[in-house]
Parts: structure tokens; C-alpha cells; sequence
């Protein structure tokens, strides 16, 4: 879409009837009931017409005056009650569970995207989309949508009655529209480019906003408090800046429409008194046309006002149709399970978006069920790239990944995640009891095996000298726990999974000796009979491991046992060598 390029009202109608989902006829009703309603009102205008022509006439006739009136009447009940039903739509709660239902198939949508998608949006992005782009999505289908329709059909319906009182007062009052359409165009073009800034500002504003609360305690410990909160004033800087832009541009089109309405009304008054003194129009009928015009100049005046909630509308959507448009990880064949869980990669090849080089190149190897192979490199080499692509993080450009002989793209995620457990070395915990974040991994497990997969993991005990047990609640990513508790925690939760595959991705490289110890233990119970891929830094931690893999620049550089690398002398040596001589540096100093 070009900057300045707007979505035209049938579109923005389309695109609306899309957001209604199963409420679409409801959504429809609505519409013509307001319609009719307006057409009612509109009508109930036109009455002053042969009104004051009956009531001014040379002869009174009070009946005909009666008529007129009980119409005018007629018509606003009309559109009173047309309009009662109209509203239906919103007062029953049809925009709450349409704004629900984009929520839900929002979150639907994110369960499915590939991991590859979902790691460039920033939390605040998302966050902004699943609040207030939702609530914009939906703000037009109700109040708005009638004040449009109000704005659009009541002159229609007033001109349409006076060309049958007299066509030359329907062009005067006409001769707003051809003034009217630049105003319109020249709105929609500031008011879209403004929304779409808009959304973009806020969304970054978001993540930056929670960026800074989250990094808080980090930035005080480094006294970069007010330095770090500079990108935070920039954006709401930048927010600002937006806003105010909006604004002035925004009410130009605004006062000139005023403008164009006082214009046409004195046009009216000037012309048509000239047709009043040359005896070709009566002057009740000028007055009537006079009353209905300034009546109308009101939501005229709001017609700018009302498009740009459009604008509001389309923008907002599109970013939630950008999310939908994200199309999840194909399944290539019929969905498959894997009866065994050796993992064999063939021939792989991955370059992440917008990268030019590769993340892995030609990446062979075989890892037989029930065995445990390490995976070791400079940071940067395609160590952690490799176990996201046994969880199908994304697909490979070449080459296959299979677990027990069944290329995992022919898994559905549900199958595939079953038989995986990962042990990272950032842990995540949720805002919740000790209980349900181990629970999290078998959501029907009983409290007795909860506490038996913490006892596994040697949390119990501290677990135990908490305030309230299990049913303490660890705050905000667990942040009431220490490193080692929190990392002891997230392997009671892989054991309670108890799958058959396990990933450690160095979840010892950031502890302390104690707290490593505790976790080392609770890894070794973790491991027994499963198939094991271990991240590793310190290489004196997988000596034992079936296969070790060296991986420099995306590729398998070697592989072996620790005995076999070490023999090699070749990168593999270099590294244990180097370590080694850290220890020894260490134990002298």
C-alpha cells in the first residue's frame, strides 16, 4: 500500500463483515435497521415542508396541518424504534465477543506460528495488538456505525424530497457534496498515514515501556537508571510528536467543512431569496429548506470526525491480519508419531530471515535412542540454532530431521512437543504457585506426583521451608527464587513431563558450584534412559557423553567420543587444553 493510499468505505464494509465472523448477519440486521431508521428521521425532516406550506397557507386547513404533523410524528417513531433494534447489536454484547473471538484466534494464531515468526515481534508489539488494536477493530460497529449512517442517509433522503418541492433548492443544498469530496479525500489520506505512524509509535512505545520495567532492577544494580530510560522519553516522545501532528493536520479539513457549511447556507438564503422576490419560490418553503440545512450542519460538521475512526479501524486491523497471515509450519504428509527416538539431521542447511549466512551447512549425524550426545563450539557456532530445529523452530532449507525414522514435518506440533522436554539456561517461570508451574508439564497430575518429580529434582526441601509450601506464588519469571531454584524447578517440571527426549541447553553455565551441584543431581535423574542432547560449555561436564559434536561456523567439524576428540588433537583438543589450563591458572593464583 502506498503512504498516502487509503482503504475506500466499501472496503473498510468488507473488511468489517470479516472481523463480524459468525455475527455477520447479526452485524448486517443492524445496518439496515439503522438505515431504515435514518430514512424515518430524514423523512420526519422533510415534513416541514408541506408543514409550514399548510400552515402558512392563505386558507388554514387544520386538518392538512394535522396530517403533516402526525407524519413528521409517524416518522420519528419510525426511526426511534428502527433505530432501538439497530443498537441491539451492541447493547446485547455482540462487539464483546467479537473482540473475544479475534482475541482467541489471535492466541490460536501464536500457538501455531513457526517460533522463527513470533521471535521479531517485541512483547509490547504483541501486547498492543492483543489490546487496543482489537478494541479499534470493533469500535466503528457500533455507535459509529450509526452515527455514519445518520451523517450519509439523512441528506440523501432530505435532497431526494426536496427535488419534489422545488429542484432548484435540492442543487443548492447539493452544492456541498462536489466541495465535500477533496475535504473527505485530503482527511482520509492525513488521518490513514497519521494511524498506521500511530500504531507503529505506540507498539514501540510498549515494548520499550516494558523492556524498562522488566530490566529495572538490573539498570539500578548499575546505576544506568535515568541513562537506559532515554530510549523510553524517545518514545513517548515520539508518541507525542505523532499525536500532535495528527492534530494539526486533522482539524484543517475540520474547519474548512465548517466553512463549506456556512457557505452553502448562506448560498441558500442569498439565491433563494432572489427566487422568492422574482415570485418563483415561496418564502415559507425557503424557510423550511433554511431550518432543515442549519439542522443538518451539525453532523455534517462530524463527517471528517466519524471517517477518521475508520482509518482508526483499518490500521488497527491490518496488524492483526498481519498476525493471521503468518501461515504455521505445513504438515507435509499425514500427521505421524514416532514409535522410537533416535534422532538422525541429514544433510541440514538453515539460514535464518534476512541473514545471508548460514546457521547450519550440511549438518550430518545420528544420535541412537537412549543415548546422550553433547553438542560443543565458540558462541555463535549453530550450537543452540541445532536443538531449535529438532522442536521445528522453523524448517530447514535443505536436508531432514527425523525422530525414530519419521521426518518431524510430518508431525503436528502436539505430537512432536510430547516426546521433547527442554531444560534451558535462562528458566521461565510464570506468575503462579510453585504447584502449577511444575503442574504446567502433565496438566492432570496429582499433588502427590508433583511433589515426587520436586523431590527428583532436589527442590523439595527448599520448597518445603517456604511460607506456604507449594502454593507460594514466585512472582513475575519467578523472580522470588534464585537462579538454582528456579533452574531446579524447571527440571521437576521436565521430569513430572517424563518425555522421552530431553535438550539441556547449559542449564549449569550461570550458577554458583553449590547451586550447580544441587542441579547437576536433579539433571542426572532427569536423564535416566532418555535420549539426551546437551548443550555443553564446560566439556569436563559431558566427558561421559555416547557422541560429542564440534561445530564451528555451522558445521560438524568433528565428532567422537571425548577419548577419540581428545586423541584427534585437533579443534575439539584446543578447547579441553585451554580449559584445562584455566583450572590449573586458578588452583596456582
Amino acid at each position: 500500500m502506498k503512504k498516502n493510499q487509503f482503504t475506500s468505505i466499501f472496503t473498510i464494509y468488507k473488511l468489517t463483515l470479516e472481523l463480524a465472523g459468525n455475527k455477520e448477519n447479526e452485524f448486517k440486521k443492524s445496518l439496515i435497521f439503522f438505515a431504515l431508521a435514518f430514512v424515518g428521521q430524514g423523512l420526519a425532516f422533510s415534513m416541514f415542508y408541506p408543514l409550514l406550506m399548510a400552515m402558512f397557507a392563505e386558507t388554514f386547513i387544520l386538518s392538512d396541518a394535522l396530517l403533516y404533523l402526525g407524519l413528521m410524528g409517524l416518522f420519528s417513531v419510525v426511526s426511534f424504534c428502527a433505530k432501538w433494534k439497530g443498537h441491539d447489536f451492541d447493547y446485547t454484547g455482540n462487539i464483546v465477543d467479537i473482540s473475544h473471538d479475534i482475541r482467541t484466534k489471535l492466541g490460536v494464531a501464536l500457538r501455531k506460528m513457526p517460533l522463527e515468526k513470533l521471535s521479531k515481534y517485541k512483547t509490547g508489539e504483541l501486547n498492543s495488538i492483543f489490546s487496543s488494536n482489537v478494541d479499534e477493530s470493533v469500535l466503528h460497529m457500533g455507535m459509529i456505525a450509526s452515527m455514519f449512517l445518520e451523517i450519509v442517509i439523512v441528506p440523501i433522503t432530505i435532497v431526494i424530497f426536496t427535488f419534489f418541492i422545488d429542484y432548484r433548492l435540492a442543487l443548492l443544498i447539493l452544492i456541498i457534496l462536489p466541495f465535500s469530496i477533496p475535504l473527505y479525500n485530503w482527511k482520509r489520506k492525513g488521518t490513514n498515514t497519521e494511524k498506521i505512524e500511530f500504531n507503529k509509535a505506540n507498539a514501540i512505545l510498549e515494548a520499550d515501556f516494558i523492556e524498562y520495567i522488566q530490566g529495572l532492577s538490573v539498570l539500578k544494580s548499575v546505576n544506568k537508571v535515568g541513562v537506559n530510560a532515554q530510549n523510553l522519553h524517545e518514545s513517548i516522545s515520539y508518541v507525542n510528536e505523532v499525536q500532535k501532528k495528527g492534530l494539526y493536520k486533522g482539524q484543517i479539513p475540520f474547519v474548512l467543512m465548517g466553512v463549506l457549511i456556512e457557505i452553502t447556507l448562506l448560498i441558500l438564503v442569498f439565491v433563494g431569496g432572489y427566487f422568492v422576490l422574482n415570485n418563483t419560490l415561496s418564502l415559507v418553503t425557503l424557510a423550511a429548506a433554511v431550518i432543515i440545512v442549519s439542522r443538518l450542519s451539525e453532523p455534517l460538521s462530524m463527517f471528517l470526525g466519524v471517517i477518521s475512526v475508520f482509518d482508526t479501524m483499518d490500521s488497527a486491523f491490518n496488524r492483526i491480519k498481519a498476525i493471521f497471515a503468518i501461515k504455521p509450519l505445513a504438515i507435509e504428509k499425514s500427521n505421524e508419531e514416532s514409535k522410537t527416538f533416535d534422532i538422525s539431521f541429514d544433510n541440514v542447511s538453515f539460514t535464518y530471515e534476512n541473514q545471508q549466512t548460514k546457521a547450519l551447512n550440511k549438518v550430518s549425524f545420528y544420535m541412537p535412542s537412549k543415548s546422550m550426545t553433547a553438542i560443543v563450539g565458540h558462541s555463535g557456532c549453530g550450537k543452540t540454532t541445532l536443538s531449535k530445529m529438532i522442536m521445528r523452530y522453523a524448517d530447514p532449507q535443505k536436508g531432514s530431521i527425523k525422530i525414530g525414522g519419521v521426518d518431524i514435518k510430518n508431525m503436528n506440533s502436539k505430537n512432536l512437543m510430547k516426546n521433547i522436554s527442554v531444560v534451558f539456561q535462562d528458566v521461565y517461570l510464570f506468575d503462579d504457585t510453585i504447584m502449577n508451574n511444575i503442574r504446567m508439564a502433565k496438566p492432570d497430575a496429582t499433588d502427590k506426583e508433583v511433589e515426587v518429580a520436586a523431590q527428583s529434582a532436589f527442590c523439595h526441601e527448599f520448597i518445603s521451608r517456604l511460607p506456604t509450601g507449594y502454593d507460594t506464588t514466585i512472582g513475575d519469571i519467578g523472580g522470588s527464587l534464585s537462579g538454582g531454584e528456579r533452574q531446579r524447578i524447571s527440571i521437576a517440571r521436565a521430569i513430572l513431563k517424563n518425555a522421552p527426549i530431553v535438550i539441556l541447553d547449559e542449564p549449569t553455565a550461570a550458577l554458583d558450584t553449590q547451586s550447580e551441584v544441587a542441579v547437576q543431581k536433579a539433571i542426572d535423574k532427569l536423564l535416566e534412559d532418555k535420549t539426551v542432547i546437551v548443550i555443553a560449555h564446560r566439556l569436563s561436564t559431558i566427558s561421559s557423553a555416547d557422541n560429542i559434536l564440534v561445530l564451528d561456523n555451522g558445521e560438524v567439524i568433528e565428532m567422537g567420543t571425548h577419548k577419540e576428540l581428545v586423541n584427534n588433537k585437533d579443534k575439539y583438543f584446543d578447547m579441553w587444553s585451554a580449559q584445562q589450563r584455566v583450572k590449573e591458572w586458578s588452583l596456582d593464583a
